[in-house]
């Protein structure tokens, strides 16, 4: 799955603390006021001497990029991310941040885009929504301090991406959206569609102040918005790996290279992990083919039949490339797709139910 013949990629998970109650998000207790669900919410987060000892010197020298976004916490929410992000830009390290802005001070932001201008590093913002539009599915956070922070941080002339989950309640201040990112100085605004939404169309919450809400789908897609621009368009589809485009540009060149088996399907399924040379590091720093079985029972059974013991996969306690030439990643998940037996990789990756991305 993962091989040393290519640059690495990474998506790293350094907390599952966050400021925000996001109804769909996999760490909130949606019914109990959007706090966060205790049974999956540790308060744990990875060091800088952690990804010190994982991502050494000589090792970074074969990554291209690592995609700090979280699973379960926003990664700006823990203690030491700042230095993580410097670290990384001293090797050269490409980062993709993705976070709802809402944690830090102008300061902080400034000191991070001096980081980020060191290399092709950029800001994923999430916000749905101006005023308090956004807090109504990102709850807790306050669009004032939002913006605030993301000015100081493009004044020091760092790249960002403004991304919007497309809803009802918030289609109406796409356009209004877009056209303040330009002004601010965003590099590209994002329209996002979201495959959250079950058969019946609703989603339940209970606000922090005891109120129940529903959100709903918009009744538009982004393709709609896209129609509706003058020509010549404006946009297009984002890969699902956050990648800017010199970075695109530069991967395109480096697959070339690859094996071709990388690029074909597995009875159907497209592995985007194998394919991108991109594992998943969580918060208790443990390794996993990507954010979406992370955890899961096909993976921990997979992990089982190699007879490593959990610990075999934990940064803290083997080097990664050690971890990455074991099992499952080595054959056993090949053999899974082979035998049609992993659901979450033939949804995601085969039957493609993924967030659309797309730039408006």
């Amino acid at each position: 799955m993962f091989t040393d013949q290519r640059p690495y990629r990474f998506h790293i998970e350094l907390t599952d603390k966050c400021n925000a109650g996001c109804p769909m998000c996999s760490r909130t207790d949606e019914m109990n006021r959007c706090r966060a669900d205790k049974s999956v919410v540790k308060k744990v987060e990875l060091s800088l001497d952690d990804i010190r000892q994982s991502f050494t010197p000589a090792f970074c020298q074969n990554v291209e990029e690592v995609d700090l976004c979280g699973t379960y916490g926003d990664p700006i929410a823990a203690s030491q991310l700042l230095e993580v992000c410097e670290y990384f830009a001293d090797q050269n390290v490409n980062i993709v941040l993705s976070t709802n802005g809402g944690l830090r001070t102008p300061d902080w932001w400034t000191r991070l885009g001096h980081a980020f201008c060191k290399t092709r590093s950029k800001v994923e913002l999430h916000v749905d929504g101006l005023g308090d539009v956004n807090a109504l599915y990102r709850i807790n956070t306050n669009f004032e301090k939002i913006m605030e922070n993301i000015k100081a941080y493009l004044a020091t002339g760092a790249a960002a991406e403004w991304n919007f989950i497309l809803f009802k309640h918030n289609e109406h201040q796409v356009i209004e959206a877009r056209e303040l990112s330009r002004s601010m100085g965003f590099n590209r605004f994002v329209l996002i569609d979201t495959v959250r939404f079950d058969a019946s169309g609703k989603f339940k919450y209970q606000m922090p102040d005891g109120t129940f809400r529903f959100l709903e789908p918009s009744g538009k897609t982004a393709a709609d918005f896209v129609s509706a621009q003058p020509a010549p368009a404006v946009a297009a589809l984002i890969p699902d790996g956050r990648q800017s485009d010199d970075t695109a540009k530069r991967a395109a060149s480096l697959s070339a290279a690859a094996p071709s088996r990388l690029d074909r399907a597995v009875n159907g399924i497209n592995c985007k992990a194998q394919i991108r040379n991109r594992a998943y590091i969580d918060a208790f720093g443990d390794v996993s083919a990507c954010c979406w079985i992370s955890r899961s029972l096909q993976e921990t059974e997979l992990k089982a039949q190699s007879g490593l013991g959990p610990k075999a996969y934990n940064i803290r306690e083997h080097s990664m490339r050690d971890i990455l030439k074991a099992e499952p990643f080595h054959s056993l998940y090949r053999q899974d797709w082979q035998a049609g037996a992993n659901k979450i990789c033939r949804r995601k990756c085969g039957d493609m139910k993924r967030n659309q991305r797309t730039a408006l």
